[in-house]
């Protein structure tokens, strides 16, 4: 913990998805996610083409998804994350989605519909004490996402300036 809250809290208090453009902000989120147990999964939607694709490398980053469930249709996919992503023997994840903004034009509507369900499921699970960060890399610092999931898309706290994304200084805490 740095400061006097845990990165968890300062994160999911603005919400459970959120922007990064540089290595060193992710690094300092994953540092500090993961010193709080948060299992990391990284997924890299830069090849995805169609919806299959999207579903296809989730379920592939996630640990024990089994073969062939949630594959079909967005509404088993809804299913899995629900059953599989989060879990008694993992209650705390943070999807680090690498590429959302290099897939392909045919696929930007369905890296939406996976932010829209990541957002309904990351609140879902609260209810069962379990908590689901998402974080998604662009290099596009002016970048502004619609809601997704009825939740506000913000940058990370350590890139909240457009200086700190534009790479003209980092943050003080930010060796």
């Amino acid at each position: 913990m740095r400061g006097t809250h845990p990165e968890d809290f300062l994160l999911l208090n603005a919400g459970h998805i959120h922007l990064y453009r540089h290595r060193w902000s992710v690094d300092r989120l994953l540092a500090d996610l993961t010193a709080l147990d948060y299992a990391a999964i990284y997924v890299d939607l830069a090849t995805c083409g169609d919806a299959d694709a999207v579903r296809d490398a989730v379920i592939e980053a996630v640990p024990d998804w089994p073969a062939g469930y949630g594959r079909a249709s967005w509404d088993g996919f809804a299913d899995g994350l629900a059953d599989h992503l989060l879990h008694d023997a993992r209650p705390l994840a943070v999807v680090v989605l690498a590429g959302f903004d290099l897939a392909p034009r045919q696929c930007a509507s369905d890296s939406l519909v996976l932010l829209d369900l990541l957002a309904s499921m990351a609140r879902w699970h609260l209810l069962f004490g379990r908590r689901l960060i998402c974080l998604i890399k662009t290099d596009e610092p002016d970048l502004q996402l619609r809601a997704v999931g009825a939740e506000h898309v913000a940058w990370n706290r350590h890139e909240q300036l457009m200086t700190h994304r534009t790479s003209a200084r980092r943050p003080p805490r930010i060796p």
